[in-house]
């Protein structure tokens, strides 16, 4: 194989993974959001069945620590997605005989 097909092979090979790696942050945005709908209309049902401002608080609260601990969720797997993402253009622009970077040689995979 010459240089100009094995680029075009590590080309083919870096679209690949960068559209896989696309597509599953997509998956789990749409996760995500079917959570936070589905929490919203469980909330939403209990504040409107509220008896006291306390008893609404209350459910507002708990709405809220349930709401931002799945967009932390979101967060962490939209930072380590582009982690991911940064590292395998770096791969693929990387010569074939350079040394793996540290985390690779430990056996560490990827996702």
């Amino acid at each position: 194989m010459n240089q100009g097909q094995a680029r075009t092979n590590g080309s083919v090979l870096f679209n690949t993974r960068l559209f896989e790696r696309m597509r599953a942050m997509h998956q789990a945005w749409l996760g995500h959001a079917q959570e936070i709908r589905q929490l919203e209309l469980d909330y939403g049902a209990k504040l409107m069945s509220a008896r006291t401002p306390s008893e609404a608080a209350s459910f507002c609260n708990e709405w809220m620590v349930k709401r931002m601990t799945i967009v932390l969720r979101e967060q962490e797997m939209f930072a380590n997605s582009w982690v991911w993402l940064l590292a395998d253009i770096t791969d693929s622009l990387l010569p074939a005989s350079a040394p793996k970077p540290a985390g690779e040689s430990a056996g560490l995979a990827r996702p």
